[in-house]
């Protein structure tokens, strides 16, 4: 029972994540920005399969890489911030699965 609790919440999280990723991609300015956002958008659905599917090392795993590709690669602005925000607070939740 906990664990299909955590991942209605991580479900949510993840919900929020795309959502914020897909407004920043429209909002950004910056057009080298938008690549990045369509990999993050791309790893999402790939986190909401493997969520889905009860992947909880698959979805550690991705979440990870999602983490070196936040650190490595910089959104810019407010709407950069936003992605980041939402992402983090998905990560929080897939540590509890």
């Amino acid at each position: 029972m906990l664990l299909v609790m955590a991942s209605d919440s991580a479900l949510s999280a993840l919900d929020t994540y795309i959502a914020t990723l897909t407004t920043s991609s429209e909002r950004t300015r910056r057009a080298e920005d938008r690549s990045h956002y369509r990999d993050h958008l791309a790893n999402a659905a790939l986190l909401f399969h493997l969520l889905h599917c009860g992947d909880i090392v698959g979805v550690r795993k991705l979440v990870s890489t999602e983490q070196r590709s936040y650190g490595k690669d910089y959104l810019s602005g407010d709407e950069g911030a936003a992605a980041e925000a939402a992402f983090a607070a998905f990560a929080a939740f897939t540590r509890g699965l």
